[in-house]
């Protein structure tokens, strides 16, 4: 198996660079590297390398949830790559769920082994009848969009990086964006059904139960059920919702009357109000305007990554 591993050494405020050179280190493999420099640049490079491919490739990735998905936004039903992820963000909500890698021993037990892969789906978002996206973990709209912007263009997760507490940013993000967000109405359609949403703080598409940084948003949501997931949080208090935030991290917030979980395999949110801030797996993707429709669907087998050894050589 030929392996390609895409480095972003930029990722948790340079913890990519220090967890590649570690791995460099004891690698004992053939392989190739090429590594990320500037957003977006994670798919050009896997749309190149795959292109072509008419043998199994296993792609491995050292960054952080942004990286892994724009590595996989470029290999969306390409069937002979395999994705393996060495974690090195500052969230890391992707290496909660699947399988990855800590080291170059287990790397290696992989390729010399049965080399096992899962068919995972993928979550796509369209903004109006133009921008169209995948998202591996999860999707929003409203106020975790509106942190995660607040974060990309603050220094908060930077220093945070520093002192290392990389995954505290999205939650300090929360509690300073909580004086500041407006709430919408939204309404939602689905299968000749319709729900109406007063006083919405945000809501969550989700192909995986993790977001901002370990938190469990949709606990029942699995990568290869052909659904997603809405949780949808609505006419609650701003003190309210900081309390909210705070069970998330253990999954309990599903005992809230103001919390609204949707399931099925397409969905279309209409929204009421104005300059509603989006994101796809913690990455920024803009806003969308009154009388916008966005539509969020599943697409099943979308993808692969490695599957767990039966001796755990590789860790989850």
């Amino acid at each position: 198996m030929q392996v390609l591993f895409i480095v972003n050494e930029a990722a948790g405020n340079g913890k990519g660079k220090k967890v590649w050179r570690q791995l460099q280190r004891h690698l004992t493999i053939d392989y190739q590297v090429v590594f990320t420099e500037y957003e977006g640049h994670g798919q050009r490079l896997a749309q190149l390398w795959a292109q072509y491919a008419q043998t199994k490739k296993l792609f491995v990735i050292v960054g952080g949830d942004g990286t892994i998905h724009e590595v996989v936004s470029g290999v969306v039903h390409n069937e002979y790559i395999v994705i393996g992820v060495v974690p090195a963000g500052s969230g890391n909500d992707f290496a909660r769920y699947f399988t990855t890698f800590q080291n170059a021993i287990q790397i290696e037990a992989y390729i010399q082994g049965n080399m096992s892969s899962l068919s995972m789906d993928a979550g796509t978002i369209q903004l109006g009848e133009l921008q169209h996206e995948i998202f591996v973990n999860n999707a929003g709209v409203g106020f975790d969009a509106f942190v995660t912007k607040y974060i990309n263009k603050s220094r908060l997760k930077f220093y945070l990086n520093k002192i290392g507490l990389g995954k505290l940013s999205y939650a300090a993000a929360v509690v300073k964006g909580l004086f500041s967000f407006e709430r919408f109405d939204v309404t939602i359609l689905a299968n000749n059904q319709q729900w109406q949403f007063k006083q919405t703080w945000f809501v969550a598409i989700s192909n995986h139960p993790y977001f901002g940084g370990g938190m469990k948003i949709s606990p029942c949501s699995k990568p290869n059920d052909e659904k997603i997931e809405l949780t949808i949080v609505h006419g609650i208090s701003r003190l309210k919702l900081l309390l909210v935030f705070i069970t998330v991290f253990f999954g309990k917030h599903t005992k809230f009357k103001e919390i609204t979980f949707l399931q099925g395999n397409a969905f279309e949110i209409l929204l009421q109000s104005q300059h509603i801030d989006c994101h796809t797996d913690g990455n920024y993707i803009g806003e969308i305007g009154q009388g916008m429709n966005i539509h969020c669907a599943v697409q099943r087998e979308a993808w692969q990554v490695v599957a767990e050894e039966t001796n755990n050589i590789i860790s989850q």
